[in-house]
């Protein structure tokens, strides 16, 4: 990387204000970053200009020429036999949630960038998606002399925030955002009239982003079931010849996906998961699974609460865990067993009540927990990307227009030895109220009236569901998890 050793047209005088690091720790450092400052330049005075040119890496990188992202303006009080360096903060947002950090080069006062360095930034923070796209900027500073880094204007400075207007570079492969399973006939001819569309197994994003797709059928016992893959463009412009067919492996449950091949044939009957991933031209075959099981300790599936799926990629309920448990995909455990993939480590929210990890099948490795005793959590679990998120629900209260909506001073419900029932007697309630767990927001119950009878109101109960409501009295609660859809009842007194 190239800096420059100051600015001609302006004054340079000496001013460092050196500060030991030995244990410096950059705030939220993202995967690629800048260079561990050795101590900070606090007084010097730097000012960068922005870019209003949109500007498109598509064209530049055609033409193989860097793209300007800021100008130098101003830069005072800089020693002159340090070089300037910059480095660009990449994000999707002005609150820089998310943020790649790439390397400028300084050239006539113009901080530049490669265009396929830029677009693998956004693409990062972003989407992978070709398109324009709004791309917030901003640039953390250094003087630079030798192996010695002085971060200019101290540890959370940062210089020129600005927004650019981006064109991003084209892909070098088309990925649609939809893709359709097609049956087709005896003779393999695709019956575009019967496409059923397919699920993106990380849900509502680009195909660049995630270009994997699944869809659960029925393959009847006994018959040959055809098809291939249509992407959306075939489907909208009712185009048989641009559909994808299968080139099997050897026990057809995998292979490969492209146009000149004729359609496959399902090896297995029953409910099948097929997954297709169209980046890769691949697809694999699976058993659909209605329910699966998250176990802890001596507990049997059968008595397992139930995990529920509407899409056969992601799993999700209300379960008890006690520290370590072992997912099932049949109640007598003759099914696939997923346990811990060792090679990622699972990781845990500041709060102590949230844990993502990945899963494997046939794993012996038990699955963790991040609260330690027996509890009730969340869970989400997405077979087909072999993830699960848990959210610890280790208290639960009734929080609403009653108490003024007071998330600390919820009246509590009181769980079953098991944690699927949780209850409370004597509640004085008036108008809307919720379920909310930990005193807190971060994880709620909601959900819609279903019925009233001889004083006893009844709801359907979801996560993150909307507000409910009961005329002013009181009354017994009792949340029941042990069936789906969860539900809670209300008895006046």
């Amino acid at each position: 990387m190239k800096g420059i050793k100051f600015l001609s047209a302006l004054a340079l005088v000496m001013g460092l204000g050196l500060t030991a690091c030995d244990n410096f720790d950059l705030p939220n450092p993202p995967g690629q970053t800048y260079p561990q400052p050795d101590g900070f330049l606090t007084d010097s005075d730097l000012k960068l200009g922005a870019i209003e040119t949109p500007l498109n890496l598509a064209q530049a990188n055609a033409a193989n020429e860097d793209v300007t992202v800021a100008t130098i303006e101003e830069l005072k009080n800089f020693p002159s036999e340090y070089t300037l360096n910059l480095y660009m903060e990449v994000a999707g947002d002005a609150a820089y949630s998310k943020v790649s950090t790439i390397a400028t080069t300084i050239a006539d006062n113009n901080v530049i960038v490669a265009p396929d360095v830029l677009n693998g930034a956004i693409q990062e923070v972003i989407t992978k998606k070709p398109g324009e796209y709004d791309v917030y900027a901003r640039f953390v500073a250094y003087a630079t002399l030798g192996t010695t880094n002085l971060r200019i204007g101290g540890i959370d400075a940062t210089y020129g925030e600005e927004m650019l207007k981006v064109r991003t570079m084209d892909a070098t492969k088309v990925i649609e955002d939809a893709y359709y399973l097609v049956p087709c006939d005896a003779a393999g001819k695709a019956q575009l009239s019967k496409a059923v569309k397919m699920n993106n197994t990380a849900g509502n994003v680009s195909g660049y982003d995630n270009p994997e797709f699944a869809v659960k059928l029925d393959v009847a016992e006994g018959v040959d079931y055809l098809w291939k893959i249509a992407p959306q463009s075939a489907i909208t412009a009712n185009a048989a010849d641009e559909l994808f067919g299968c080139n099997p492996e050897t026990d057809g449950m995998s292979g490969k996906l492209a146009t000149s091949y004729e359609a496959g044939v399902m090896p297995i009957a029953g409910s099948v998961l097929l997954t297709v991933n169209m980046e890769a031209d691949s697809y694999t075959v699976s058993y659909a699974f209605d329910n699966i099981y998250p176990v802890s300790g001596t507990t049997q599936p059968k008595n397992a609460m139930a995990l529920y799926t509407d899409n056969y990629i992601n799993y999700y309920g209300v379960t008890a865990l006690n520290r370590q448990w072992t997912i099932y995909t049949q109640v007598d455990k003759s099914g696939v067993v997923f346990g811990n993939d060792d090679e990622v480590e699972p990781e845990v929210s500041e709060n102590g009540f949230e844990q993502t990890g990945a899963i494997l099948a046939g794993s012996t490795s038990k699955l963790t927990t991040p609260v330690q005793a027996n509890s009730l959590y969340y869970v989400d679990i997405n077979l087909v990307q072999a993830t699960y998120d848990l959210k610890a629900l280790t208290t639960l209260g009734i929080v609403g227009n009653h108490n003024g909506w007071n998330e600390k001073e919820s009246i509590a419900l009181t769980a079953s030895r098991d944690l699927k029932t949780w209850t409370a007697t004597g509640v004085e309630l008036d108008g809307e109220f919720k379920i909310n767990a930990n005193s807190a927001w971060d994880y709620d119950f909601g959900g819609t009236a279903v019925e009233t009878i001889n004083g006893e109101h009844v709801y359907n109960l979801s996560f993150k569901g909307g507000n409910m409501s009961v005329e002013k009295g009181t009354y017994d609660v009792k949340v029941d998890f042990s069936t789906l859809p969860y539900v809670l009842t209300l008895t006046k007194k």
